[in-house]
């Protein structure tokens, strides 16, 4: 019986068929970095760039690298690639100590040891300090108001369940007005720049 070509394709099509649709599994490829110490006279430094969807504002992709600077460079703003600009001001705070939250509330004032009500005169002074100086403030100002209002939200933290809701309310008007007027600020000098 002489084999002709139909049948020998015809015999080959499902298994070219099966052979082209054999799902292949394959692990995800993980990448290690390795930082090496910096040399003398320089210091690491972590740059971040977030590139953000525009409908949403969400991150869609995270960037970070680290580089060696010189001994003493101040970290530069990083930019988005929405056109954002963060500069050091807009990095967490880390808390004041009590003699910086003394001499900007100008009353002696040991953060740890604040009752509720001690609480309560500290947001208020601090929002009167801000109301009052923050028209000629610099940025090294805004980031110590930062540190102070950071050092009563820990002490805030701690006695939150001792407020009545009245208060914790006036708190959380006072902590939500403080980042506004601060950010507030910011895009304002970020537009007097470009100006």
């Amino acid at each position: 019986m002489k084999k002709s070509p139909v049948f020998a394709l015809l015999l080959a099509l499902p298994l070219a068929a099966a052979a082209q649709t054999t799902p292949t599994t394959t692990s995800p490829a993980k990448t290690t970095t390795t930082t090496a110490p910096a040399p003398a006279g320089t210091q690491q430094q972590t740059e971040v760039v977030e590139e953000l969807d525009p409908a949403t504002g969400k991150v869609i992709r995270r960037t970070t690298r680290t580089i060696n600077v010189p001994t003493g460079t101040t970290p530069a703003p990083t930019t988005t690639k929405s056109g954002t600009t963060t500069t050091a001001s807009d990095l967490p705070t880390s808390p004041a100590t009590d003699a910086q939250v003394t001499a900007f509330l100008k009353k002696k004032t040991t953060v740890s040891t604040l009752t509720t009500a001690g609480l309560l005169d500290a947001y208020n002074r601090l929002m009167d300090r801000v109301h009052n100086d923050r028209s000629g403030w610099k940025p090294a100002d805004w980031a110590l108001a930062a540190n102070v209002m950071s050092a009563l939200n820990a002490r805030y933290d701690q006695l939150r369940s001792n407020f009545s809701f009245d208060d914790k309310v006036n708190i959380r008007a006072q902590q939500a007005e403080f980042q506004t007027l601060r950010t507030a600020r910011q895009l304002s000098d970020q537009v007097s720049d470009k100006l």
